[in-house]
């Protein structure tokens, strides 16, 4: 029979709804987690932009060209970007500009410029780039002064004049700050529900009833919940389940997972005591009005006595003797405490009552969240 329950257990479902009031409980985490990674990526961003773009300088100019004619007197056009990239590695035009260029080195002035006809064929843009500030304005110098004396020298062409030429400036990275701060806030978030969604596969923490059935092979007698206002439905059933298990019986023992086993007692009680006893305290009690926090509980009053009796143990004290008065009072009932992982010390519990031939009667959910039940329940 356990064995079945466990196996059970383990090739349990999703419960949507409760994975649902899982996470509406935790969500705050994930906002700030995600909201922390949002400033983290934005500071990354701005770290990596300042210290690792490297440093890199353009100068771009703009050359007007006047072709020269053919022998039939047609214009020669056919000068494209292509034939102006090609033109400026060639012989003719690069040995023009490195007499202007002393000291560099040809391959990396080719390498540095980029000739290309971006519409009209007779403007040609000529764009340098490279490291270093003066490396980009003596080449574009160079070029310009180039080329206009290769002009004068073809027979294509009748001139190069320059129309524009810009100083050198520094190229940065475009600044996408607002990207980083939303890929850092989504990776941060999405990792933060994945965490929750991961401790919520491993989560044994009992929350209602049906956990408790789907693990254990003892009955779910019912809820306590923290503030019991009136005899509401969690009340009523757990009463109702205690009177037909134990019937003429009035009599058990409690053992709390949660070590608070005095309050528990006394929330029993005043709960199966209800019908037998008019008075708690000092206060005369209606039907509707049923409270755990009682007025004279401060004081030290004494609750009025019942015919139900319940003898109540930690789970971190019992040991020969506790086992011995629960064995006399018939059975036990086990208090699990709400959203509260204690399976592994309630398996070691339920291990050393079988061995002490202890009855477990069933289990009982203690200091439940009434609005998490309520909504599960809706």
């Amino acid at each position: 029979m356990k064995m079945e329950k466990n196996e059970e257990y383990l090739n349990r479902g999703m419960d949507l709804k409760r994975l649902t009031l899982y996470l509406q409980k935790r969500i705050w985490l994930a906002i700030m987690l995600a909201i922390l990674g949002a400033v983290c990526g934005g500071i990354v961003y701005q770290v990596a932009r300042s210290m690792k773009m490297p440093v890199e300088f353009v100068a771009v100019s703009k050359l007007y060209i006047s072709f020269g004619h053919d022998e039939n007197g047609e214009v020669y056009q056919y000068y494209n970007g292509y034939t102006w990239n090609d033109l400026l590695d060639t012989d003719p035009i690069m040995d023009l500009v490195m007499e202007k260029l002393p000291g560099y080195e040809r391959d990396a002035v080719g390498e540095a410029t980029t000739a290309e006809i971006l519409s009209d064929i007779r403007l040609l843009t000529i764009t340098v780039k490279g490291g270093d500030e003066k490396f980009v304005r003596e080449i574009r110098e160079a070029v310009e002064n180039g080329l206009k004396e290769y002009a004068r020298d073809s027979e294509e062409l009748e001139k190069i004049k320059v129309l524009r030429s810009s100083a050198p400036e520094r190229v940065y990275w475009d600044d996408r700050t607002t990207a980083a701060c939303v890929t850092g806030a989504v990776i941060l978030g999405l990792l933060t529900l994945l965490v929750i969604g991961f401790n919520y596969v491993l989560d044994e923490s009992v929350y209602v009833q049906e956990d408790i059935e789907k693990r254990f092979p003892y009955k779910a007698l019912g809820i306590l919940t923290r503030n019991q206002k009136g005899l509401q439905p969690y009340s009523r059933e757990l009463k109702a389940n205690i009177h037909y298990l134990l019937e003429e019986k009035k009599a058990f023992a409690i053992l709390d997972m949660g070590n608070h086993a005095d309050t528990r007692k006394l929330e029993l009680e005043r709960l199966l005591n209800w019908e037998e006893l008019e008075v708690f305290g000092n206060v005369t009690h209606q039907s509707g009005d049923f409270s755990w926090h009682i007025p004279g509980e401060e004081t030290g009053a004494e609750s009025a006595e019942g015919e139900w009796k319940v003898t109540a143990f930690n789970e971190n004290v019992l040991a020969a003797e506790e086992c011995r008065q629960i064995r006399e009072t018939g059975g036990v009932i086990i208090l699990l405490p709400f959203g509260a992982d204690v399976g592994r010390k309630l398996s070691r519990i339920l291990s050393f009552l079988v061995n002490q031939d202890c009855k477990v009667y069933g289990m009982i959910i203690a200091q439940a969240d009434e609005e998490f039940l309520n909504r599960y329940f809706a």
